[in-house]
């Protein structure tokens, strides 16, 4: 197990600011350091991307790998600025083969599908010193880390929202979401759960982990939750989840939405924060 004190983790790009000089933006990125690995989820969706890690101080030269959390370009916008700064030839991407799909959004009052996607191909991703590694099951970047894979759909409430579309054989058809994929790292306090979107259910995700990495405490989970378009029953029944899960910590991001973000402030009052652009988490851990 990694000691928490050897993990620091910053977030990069997100809807919301922490203090000044840090841009927001729609989309999300966070910087990982845990003991001698340095990782990336996600990009952001644009050059904020980079404005933001110039103002924090971080190395992106340092990065080992780039996880994909899923294929919609405000996770993926950032990847060509990412990969020309960091400059090298060695950098994983590891993403599910669904990331690669042609996404788009549906939006019913006006009848019309939207191109949310990825907007960069593996081919010119690799002319700039990317590894692409596409892959369905978990992968581990350590014994004590490892990207989620795909993950399964267990609970009865969470479902994939309905207006997230594949585009195939130029037919739209209904997005499983089969590429949301998370970050989990085994602590000795617990899990930590960094979440992209969460489009699979923030739920579904925690208890993968806990099987995945064979231990039952969840420390804390940070990122996006997918909550804000959520029904209202959908919301009930997580925040019961998550407090039968007695989970220390709760930092939310992006597509949480503000009302649910306070209704979770109000349900976890003393361990929950907002995880904005600019939050640097380190332990032991405090509020910010």
């Amino acid at each position: 197990m990694i000691d928490v004190k050897d993990i620091r983790i910053t977030t990069i790009a997100e809807n919301s600011v922490s203090g000044p000089g840090i841009i927001g933006q729609w989309g999300f990125s966070v910087y990982i350091e845990a003991g001698l690995n340095t990782l990336l989820l996600d990009t952001g969706a644009s050059g904020a991307t980079l404005r933001n890690v110039d103002r924090l101080g971080i190395d992106l030269k340092k990065i080992e790998a780039i996880v994909l959390s899923h294929g919609h370009y405000d996770h993926t916008g950032g990847l060509k600025s990412v990969l020309e700064r960091i400059g090298r030839s060695d950098v994983r991407i590891i993403s599910h083969p669904e990331a690669l799909g042609r996404k788009y959004s549906y939006k019913k009052k006006t009848d019309t599908y939207r191109y949310v996607g990825i907007p960069y191909q593996p081919d010119l991703l690799e002319s700039l010193g990317a590894r692409v590694e596409l892959n369905m099951e978990p992968t581990w970047l350590t014994e004590d880390i490892a990207v989620s894979g795909e993950e399964p759909m267990t609970t009865d409430f969470e479902l994939v929202a309905e207006t997230m579309f594949l585009k195939k054989d130029e037919h739209f058809v209904p997005d499983p979401m089969a590429d949301d994929q998370s970050i989990y790292i085994r602590t000795d306090l617990g899990l930590i759960v960094i979440l992209g979107c969460a489009h699979r259910g923030m739920i579904n995700i925690i208890c993968h982990a806990r099987k995945l990495m064979e231990i039952e405490e969840v420390y804390m989970v940070i990122g996006g939750t997918h909550l804000g378009p959520a029904s209202q029953e959908k919301v009930d029944k997580t925040v019961r989840a998550l407090q039968e899960l007695d989970v220390t910590w709760l930092g939310v991001s992006h597509c949480t939405g503000m009302p649910v973000a306070a209704r979770l402030a109000g349900e976890f009052e003393g361990r929950f924060f907002f995880n904005s652009a600019g939050t640097v988490i380190q332990f032991p851990f405090t509020l910010p």
